[in-house]
């Protein structure tokens, strides 16, 4: 199964960090929202940064402002994803 870590996942539904979590789910990866809050997204859990999650990630998309996503690029570069999305 393809993992997936969505940087910037939203509780709120209306937020595309949410729908982003939600369609990939349904496509049937392997989802690991990333919110510094931590807790829980759509049922999942929600790990405080990238390089907490425990497995190995196939693709990372981010949805964050630009200066927050700059700072989060170290963790996501050490996570060597295999491919990386950046969203507006």
């Amino acid at each position: 199964m393809k993992t997936v870590a969505v940087i910037g996942a939203s509780t709120d539904r209306s937020k595309f960090s949410n729908k982003a979590v939600r369609a990939y789910a349904a496509q049937g990866w392997e989802v690991y929202p990333v919110n510094p809050k931590g807790g829980t997204i759509e049922g999942l859990t929600a790990y405080v940064s990238v390089k907490d999650i425990p497995v190995a990630i196939d693709r990372v998309t981010i949805y964050l402002p630009p200066p927050v996503a700059v700072a989060a690029l170290p963790d996501i570069a050490a996570a060597k994803p295999k491919e990386f999305f950046v969203n507006p």
